[in-house]
């Protein structure tokens, strides 16, 4: 038993400053006080606080080129603080975890010294957007610099929850692409997709005090290099329709990436598994419903069914390490809604 607190204080700023009618800025700023405290454990007695005081400005720049075309430049630092839990997993201190501080020379814990940092975030965005009455399309590429970044280390606890900690230098880099594009009175077809990549620049998995793994150029657990969506949809009245489609590429469980293996033989024990991929899966859906008033009785009734996995592939959806998480198989969803 033990009892938990958060007080969260932020200050906002927000000014949209128009140079031109073809220029603009737009400027963002948040002061935020972060303060954790965990007290009246009756196990072993923790009582400890932890705070923080993070300064996150945004700033964007808007080019208009002509009637349809525009580019924007933007830059953004961020910085986020660990959960409660990652100073003090308490739900396990009696299957052994302690808080995660450093201690003195007599095994005390010194609690203004967290073993797990904020993480910080310096991400650059250049990119540019084409609308017309029929077409929108867009494109982005980002830079995203991270120190500390809090990232799941391919373990869970007793609940099932991931174990998470800090990697020195992460980098994550990509380009985004999305449209829609309006077929009809009653057609529209919108896909986007990503490609990216999520990379350790510099960070180590430590076996023991004496001995750690180097994880640089490793990719980063959870994080697919391809992305792809597509939906079609289809609107007459009160009949509403849509196909999407979805594609999700491999991703690792863990931050070993293809290396696993090698590292199983340097370290024999390091793992009680050899797969670490999510390989990578198609689905689609379907949904459609038919909305109709119902007057002086009822605003409006609206039935509506979904079909989820079309296709009934089996495929898992995610994985933490050595746990994987199969996905539902077909299912679907029917329903009456009555507006009141």
């Amino acid at each position: 038993f033990y009892n938990g607190l958060k007080d969260i204080f932020n200050l906002y700023a927000h000014e949209n400053y128009q140079f031109s009618t073809k220029f603009n800025m737009l400027a963002e700023l948040q002061l935020a006080y972060h303060q954790y405290r965990l007290y009246n454990e009756k196990y072993v007695g923790t009582d400890f606080t932890v705070d923080g005081l993070f300064l996150n400005p945004r700033v964007g720049l808007n080019y208009l080129i002509n009637s349809d075309w525009n580019l924007f430049l933007s830059y953004a630092k961020v910085t986020r603080e660990p959960r409660l839990k990652n100073y003090y997993d308490a739900a396990e201190s009696s299957g052994g975890e302690v808080p995660q501080f450093e201690t003195d020379v007599n095994s005390n814990y010194d609690f203004s010294k967290p073993l797990v940092k904020p993480e910080t975030m310096n991400s650059f965005e250049i990119g540019t957007g084409y609308n017309t009455r029929n077409l929108s399309l867009s494109a982005n590429i980002f830079y995203m610099l991270f120190s500390d970044e809090i990232v799941k280390n391919g373990q869970v606890d007793r609940f099932g929850q991931p174990i998470t900690g800090n990697m020195d230098k992460t980098v994550h880099t990509g380009i985004e692409l999305s449209g829609t594009l309006k077929l009809s009175n009653n057609f529209n077809l919108t896909l986007n997709g990503s490609y990216s990549k999520n990379k350790i620049e510099k960070g180590s998995y430590f076996i023991d005090d004496n001995n750690s793994i180097d994880l640089k150029g490793n990719r980063i657990s959870g994080f697919p290099d391809l992305t792809l969506n597509g939906i079609l949809s289809f609107n007459s009245g009160g009949f509403y329709s849509q196909l999407w489609l979805k594609y999700v590429g491999a991703f690792f469980t863990d931050n070993y990436d293809n290396n696993l293996n090698e590292y199983l033989i340097r370290v024999p024990g390091l793992t009680d598994y050899t797969d670490n991929r999510v390989e990578e899966y198609f689905i689609s859906n379907i949904l459609v419903n038919y909305q109709f008033g119902a007057e002086p009785t009822f605003k409006n009734i609206k039935v509506f069914l979904q079909v989820n996995n079309i296709l009934d592939n089996l495929y898992a959806a995610y994985g933490i390490g050595k746990e994987f998480f199969p996905a539902a198989e077909r299912n679907f969803v029917a329903g009456v809604k009555i507006g009141l």
